[in-house]
């Protein structure tokens, strides 16, 4: 499969400790399957720091991968166990999983917004499965049209092929 990493900058080889941490899957190298919205990062990064935009394109083999014994979390939409792992992430201080590779939608700046916003509502029981069920629900209209592959380890940085 053919994953794509907008940058500012050509990436030959992703160095896990320059990633940011508190993001949707926690950190790591985020890929997408999506041109569009790689190009859009990667303006993002231009805009942010200079340089250029960067499409960087590089292969991956789920099935090899898990055969290599790489753990493999994968979200199919927007639910509750995918909504209380983003907020885990990204809220409590020094959250940790045991996954290579977190697959998923994004949850970009509009649900990152909702999330705030539930937190506030919810300050005490926002794990719970009633109110996460009420998040994934006002943010499920916004629909899951941009996938990221979440690359957590070096492990996992072992499996992808830069084209």
């Amino acid at each position: 499969m053919k994953l794509l990493h907008g940058s500012n900058m050509v990436i030959d080889r992703p160095d896990l400790s320059k990633c940011h941490s508190n993001n949707d899957f926690g950190k790591g190298f985020y890929l997408t399957p999506q041109w569009k919205r790689a190009w859009g990062m990667g303006k993002r990064r231009r805009d942010f720091y200079g340089g250029s935009i960067v499409v960087n394109t590089f292969y991956f083999y789920p099935k090899r991968s898990i055969e290599n014994g790489l753990k493999i979390l994968s979200f199919n939409g927007f639910t509750t166990s995918w909504a209380a792992f983003i907020i885990k992430n990204r809220h409590v201080k020094d959250f940790t999983h045991e996954y290579d590779v977190v697959v998923g939608p994004v949850a970009d700046a509009i649900v990152d917004d909702v999330i705030k916003w539930y937190i506030l509502r919810h300050p005490d029981d926002y794990l719970e499965e009633t109110n996460l069920r009420e998040f994934v629900n006002s943010v499920s209209q916004f629909g899951t049209d941009y996938v990221q592959y979440c690359f957590c380890t070096e492990k996992a940085l072992q499996e992808l092929i830069k084209d």
